[in-house]
């Protein structure tokens, strides 16, 4: 009988079965390694281009932070300003008022009553003085309650005196002004 001896065909299929798997192994290896370097490079530009946008935004907010700083800085000298100009206003308004409340006075005081004492302390004002009878001292409150200088109006005394032979009416009046606004 004949005999074949098949042992190096197996041996060499074992072989070429071997090198296909190392062969298609390499290959997955290999683009798996292709794999990995493709995803880390667009990871990395990913990257790169986040922290250029990073950089740019915080310049941005470093140009931006400046430009709020002299916004700050304009608003403080606007409301100094204000408050200087306020001040000035009411200056204004203190020494235009007295003069014009005593000329308001002078013109709304009626014939036959006199003046004593004007006194004002912070804007209440107490005005004391003499006059021919109770109707001139009513008609001189009507005309103050009707000044827009004048407010809260009131008889605080009214008395009977004898001056150098003349009967008068002594009389105290309280009223609060109301200086009138610079302009």
């Amino acid at each position: 009988m004949i005999r074949i001896n098949l042992l190096p065909v197996r041996a060499e299929r074992r072989r070429e079965v071997l090198r296909r798997h190392a062969v298609m192994v390499a290959v997955l290896v290999v683009a798996l390694v292709g794999a990995i370097v493709t995803v880390d490079s667009m990871i990395r530009s990913d990257i790169a281009e986040a922290r250029q946008r990073i950089a740019a935004r915080k310049a941005e907010i470093s140009r931006l932070q400046k430009v709020i700083g002299e916004v700050k800085e304009f608003r403080k000298k606007k409301r100094d300003l204000e408050e200087k100009l306020e001040v000035i206003a009411r200056l204004e308004e203190r020494q235009r008022g007295p003069s014009r409340v005593l000329y308001e006075i002078a013109r709304l005081i009626p014939q036959k009553m006199w003046l004593e004492r004007l006194r004002d302390t912070g804007g209440a004002m107490t005005l004391e003085g003499y006059a021919i009878d109770n109707q001139t001292i009513a008609r001189f409150m009507t005309a103050l309650e009707r000044s827009p200088l004048f407010r809260g109006v009131r008889l605080e005394v009214t008395r009977q005196v004898n001056k150098g032979g003349v009967n008068l009416k002594s009389f105290t009046i309280q009223t609060t002004i109301v200086y009138p606004k610079a302009g």
